[in-house]
């Protein structure tokens, strides 16, 4: 009714709202883990005379500072790491001892960026046809993921919804320099060509 628009049946996740595969009264979907590469890493540059700066296209750009507080059971105080960000993500040689000691790299993910996705799953959990169906699948950006679906007059269908970078250079499979700005993401793959 009014007060609840969901009639809705399946898997969720605990503190996520609605469902993330099921079905309602008029139809059902399921879900399997896409293979797309949504990572990247980039080389930086520092600047010699500030660690808290990177070279993009002739230029040094401050990142961002952010300290992440995590509270450890049994300890008086808690461990604070300090992460640098740059426009290509944060910087993983703060976070990972192997890479302590070496050339900073940046970390980029789709899933490092705000998101739709719960406004995906509610509007999935209340769609009555395909068309519903594609416009909720518009909505979910990341994991990309294989969905499967079917309804009460027999239809089937298959998407596969998220945001997939495309690069003006390479492929994503090896680190690149980030300092050039020729290796940038240049948007995503449109959702009618998924």
């Amino acid at each position: 009714g009014p007060a609840c628009p969901y009639d809705v049946a399946g898997v969720s996740f605990p503190g996520v709202p609605g469902v993330i595969l099921g079905h309602n009264s008029r139809i059902a979907w399921g879900v399997t883990n896409g293979t797309v590469d949504t990572q990247d890493y980039f080389i930086e540059k520092a600047n010699p005379a500030n660690a808290d700066e990177f070279e993009y296209m002739g230029a040094f750009e401050p990142a961002q500072i952010r300290e992440e507080v995590i509270h450890v059971a049994g300890r008086d105080t808690p461990e604070v790491l300090r992460v640098r960000i740059t426009r290509h993500g944060p910087i993983m040689n703060d976070v990972e001892s192997a890479l302590k000691d070496k050339t900073p790299m940046a970390f980029s993910w789709t899933a490092l960026r705000p998101g739709a996705i719960l406004l995906s799953v509610l509007a999935i959990n209340k769609a009555q046809n395909w068309e519903q169906f594609r416009d909720a699948m518009k909505l979910w950006d990341v994991p990309s993921q294989n969905f499967v679906y079917a309804d009460v007059d027999g239809n089937i269908g298959y998407q596969f919804p998220g945001n997939i970078p495309v690069r003006a250079k390479g492929d994503g499979t090896v680190p690149v320099e980030g300092w050039t700005g020729e290796n940038e993401w240049t948007g995503f793959v449109p959702f009618e060509q998924l």
